[in-house]
């Protein structure tokens, strides 16, 4: 097993050194730096980047698919199965409401180190002409307890995109920032961003029985999903884990819910629902 303590200081730091967290309400931000469940963390192990969202889970789906090869057999019915693998694939997408421009832009900006992340790293020959491939472009995310790491879940679950990470900037129904810069050349920015994922998991273990029956890797049998919490928090209070706690005023603030076209107000209150505030 891996050391869990060595994970959660990984998650914390990331989350310290989320720019976004200067520009998001009061509620957004003391939610994400109290309860880990109230964010999604992304590293990316070939490049050693990590980022992190607020959690708006738009969607998450979750299968996982048994493959067998058959063999006919004369004489009988049915062909043999043999079991080759079981393959697991995940589906989510993340809804990112900016509460103003400079949110928007620091949006945007790990939209960027996602994508560019869907590439692999290289190494030089000799002649320097020619690339060869060093590593491939892997991923590996964590979301409370249904998407992380079975052998340790303080970690987030290895894999690879496959088919797509889509990106939604749904200009025509959020609305959009109009950055002029003087000079004719200004910018875009959209008030609510939704990025898809589309990933294949790397099992890190062995997942199956042993001759006792018992799941092979796995604590108290919890797979692929944890039961249970640790209850911790990450940080006990919004100065103890933000970066600068003075980066966003209170009258920003009070304005964010407008500005996000109301989304990240409604989430924050159906997150306040589930913990009880």
């Amino acid at each position: 097993m891996h050391n869990n303590a060595d994970a959660l200081k990984v998650l914390k730091k990331t989350l310290q050194e989320d720019q976004k967290l200067k520009y998001s309400s009061n509620e957004e931000r003391e939610l994400r730096l109290k309860y880990p469940f109230a964010n999604v963390f992304i590293q990316f192990p070939t490049t050693g980047e990590s980022l992190t969202f607020p959690a708006y889970m738009k969607n998450l789906q979750d299968s996982f698919s048994p493959k067998f090869n058959t063999v006919d057999v004369f004489g009988r019915v049915d062909p043999i199965p043999v079991y080759q693998g079981t393959s697991r694939a995940i589906t989510f997408s993340l809804m990112m409401p900016a509460f103003k421009e400079e949110h928007a832009r620091e949006i945007l900006s790990d939209i960027n180190t996602v994508v560019k992340n869907l590439y692999p790293s290289y190494l030089n020959t000799q002649n320097n002409k020619t690339k060869i491939i060093n590593s491939p472009p892997l991923i590996r995310v964590k979301f409370a307890n249904l998407i992380c790491d079975y052998t340790n879940p303080a970690r987030g679950l290895l894999g690879y995109i496959n088919g797509s990470v889509s990106i939604n900037h749904g200009m025509e129904s959020n609305g959009i920032f109009l950055i002029n810069s003087g000079n004719g050349d200004g910018a875009i920015y959209v008030k609510t961003y939704e990025v898809s994922f589309n990933m294949n998991v790397l099992h890190e273990g062995t997942p199956g029985f042993n001759e006792r029956g018992e799941f092979l890797d796995v604590e108290n049998g919890q797979y692929p999903y944890t039961l249970d919490s640790s209850g911790s928090p990450f940080f006990k209070n919004q100065s103890e884990g933000s970066a600068d706690t003075q980066a966003t005023s209170t009258a920003a603030s009070r304005a964010a819910g407008n500005t996000a076209t109301g989304n990240g107000t409604k989430i924050n209150k159906s997150i306040n629902r589930i913990i009880g505030k």
